[in-house]
């Protein structure tokens, strides 16, 4: 067994990991020490002694303080990422001997925090009282690190390209695009609205860069239609929805979303024929090798199981 190898197995405490994580957010030690009530000569005796185990300096004074080193950088990174875990921990299994309650995190798109998730929910209060729920909101970008480190234990998020040998993937829901706008819009007295006359309007679009705005933007340039200047770039869903209702903007929305707002009387289809292929895939995400509990997968099957009933309730609406 290397030096290394053996220092991080029987050597790395908790009490280390507290401590890079410190000197990487204090970039001192007088601070660092400060902060975990420590002497100076501490810190930097411990320090000294985790360099020696890994046999490599891990921070390098800067010209704002102490800046890690790569070796440095990767340990912290790593620290961060126990530490959470145990944090996690330390909660569920707070609630589990406080109450006998079992938890369960989801990261989910802000599309589906609206139509999907509070079914879920309302599902998961029926099969089990005693599961409790934390929602985090965000993009692919910002759910992807949060199931790696732990933050989350399922995402509901969009499927595309390859995510990572880490995980794995189900389809949950293939949800097509739709032309929406407010009800009283002028193109709804149109007898039949055609593609050349969304140019002009003020455009809702999702995100550059996303998978539905490329198909969107695909849609536009076979039909020779500039996508206007004149738009909202957004994957905020109320904001989206919000400048609908009080614009002549014409929206680009998934049409579960669509679907939702206009039971409210908020939003209206317009019947605009966009291709069934210019789709959202939402899909469930989880760490493949990670242990999950009973509220895990009860949670996973629920979400499968609640999609599939919105994807039937669904059949039918559209232009």
């Amino acid at each position: 067994m290397s030096n290394l190898l053996y220092f991080l197995k029987n050597n790395l405490s908790m009490r280390h990991m507290r401590l890079l994580v410190a000197l990487d957010d204090h970039r001192s030690v007088v601070r660092a020490a400060t902060w975990m009530n420590l002497t100076q000569p501490a810190v930097s005796k411990a320090l000294a002694a985790i360099e020696e185990g890994i046999g490599a300096p891990l921070f390098r004074r800067g010209r704002s303080g102490l800046v890690p080193t790569d070796a440095g950088a990767c340990l912290i990174k790593h620290s961060r990422r126990v530490l959470l875990r145990v944090e996690i921990a330390e909660r569920e299994l707070d609630e589990i001997m406080a109450s006998g309650f079992s938890h369960v995190s989801i990261g989910t798109l802000p599309t589906a925090a609206v139509y999907l998730i509070p079914n879920f929910i309302a599902r998961l209060e029926g099969a089990s009282a005693r599961t409790t729920v934390s929602l985090r909101e965000g993009t692919m970008d910002q759910l992807l690190p949060a199931l790696r480190t732990g933050a989350i234990d399922l995402a509901v998020g969009l499927l595309g390209g390859p995510l990572g040998p880490e995980f794995s993937t189900q389809l949950l829901i293939e949800d097509p695009v739709v032309a929406t706008v407010r009800p009283g819009h002028p193109l709804l007295a149109e007898p039949a609205v055609r593609w050349e006359q969304v140019e002009g309007y003020p455009l809702v679009l999702p995100s550059p860069h996303t998978l539905a705005r490329g198909a969107i933007e695909a849609l536009f340039l076979k039909r020779h239609i500039a996508v206007a200047r004149n738009r909202i770039d957004s994957v905020s869903t109320m904001a989206n929805v919000g400048t609908i209702q009080v614009t002549n903007s014409i929206g680009f929305l998934s049409r579960s979303l669509v679907a939702h707002f206009a039971r409210l009387g908020v939003l209206q289809v317009l019947p605009l024929a966009v291709p069934p292929d210019v789709a959202l895939h939402i899909g469930l995400v989880w760490i493949a090798e990670r242990d999950r509990t009973e509220a895990h997968i009860l949670a996973h099957d629920l979400l499968i199981d609640e999609a599939r009933r919105l994807t039937g309730a669904l059949e039918g609406v559209g232009p």
